[in-house]
């Protein structure tokens, strides 16, 4: 082989790693669904292809992503389709699934909590199909709503506070809750427990939880981009909601608030059903009167 053909030879090998490396390099890329919005503290996030980082305001969250917060660490994620996460103290999560086509204003979200408090807000993706947490004891999922969750090791405490239903699923069994304010309590290695009523009193303890997220530089610029992105509007219908001052505080939500106040009217009957009817419940698929 001539000298000429050995260059050319190697030229367009070099030619094929370049281009083959650039097709690659965008599969090997975790994609962008959401951004970090308020943050308290150093919370960590790690994406599958790349170092644990501080999750500051403004930066980007990707799919299969871990997050782990201290004890003095809070975070509240945003995602692309208008749901939003906030994570309390000494949490650890991994955000397992997010697909969504923003033409048809569908997808799907899956998350897996081991521990820790957190408080989800549905956007679209909720309000056509249901988003899922797994825990160690059960599986939960909500519907065009809100939802608050305290994962533990061996127990799960979820609450609904807003949307269409809840589910709580171990063991073959599942509760369905539609009344805000009422929660299920799931231990492992039991099925879930009956739908319960919360005090108000109770369930502001739980959020007080989320409430420390402190404005960070950059803060105000972050909610003011998601504002004008629309997604308070994707947010269950609910607006944005502020704390003293007028500063936006995502610890607060319209709904929840309502579901605290009304808990006790009869605007909020019980309706709940369970795959294996228990004394003085009502059959499956009936509703509370």
């Amino acid at each position: 082989m001539t000298t000429v053909a050995i260059r050319s030879l190697l030229l367009s090998t070099a030619f094929c790693a370049a281009v083959c490396a650039t097709w690659a390099a965008p599969a090997l890329a975790e994609p962008r669904i959401g951004v970090t919005s308020a943050t308290s503290g150093g919370p960590l996030g790690k994406p599958p292809a790349e170092a644990e980082r501080v999750l500051h305001v403004g930066v980007d969250v990707q799919a299969n992503e871990v997050v782990t917060t201290g004890t003095a660490d809070r975070a509240h994620l945003v995602f692309i389709d208008g749901s939003s996460l906030t994570v309390g103290p000494q949490a650890r999560l991994t955000i397992d699934r997010f697909v969504y086509d923003p033409d048809a204003k569908k997808g799907a979200l899956d998350v897996t909590a081991a521990q820790g408090v957190l408080r989800f807000v549905g956007g679209k993706i909720s309000k056509t199909a249901p988003v899922t947490i797994r825990t160690p004891s059960s599986n939960l999922t909500i519907r065009g709503g809100i939802m608050l969750v305290t994962v533990e090791p061996t127990r799960t405490v979820a609450t609904f506070l807003f949307g269409i239903d809840m589910t709580v699923t171990a063991h073959g069994q599942t509760q369905v809750v539609t009344r805000p304010g009422w929660q299920v309590v799931t231990t492992s290695g039991s099925v879930p427990g009956q739908p319960v009523q919360i005090p108000p009193a109770t369930l502001q303890a739980e959020m007080r939880q989320l409430e420390a997220l402190q404005a960070q530089p950059g803060s105000g610029d972050a909610d003011r981009a998601a504002q004008t992105s629309g997604f308070a509007d994707k947010n269950s219908g609910q607006g944005r909601q502020t704390g003293s001052g007028g500063a936006y505080d995502p610890s607060l939500g319209g709904a929840a608030t309502n579901a605290l106040s009304n808990t006790d009217t009869q605007l909020q009957k019980p309706a709940f059903t369970s795959t294996t009817p228990q004394p003085g419940q009502q059959p499956p698929g009936r509703r509370g009167q």
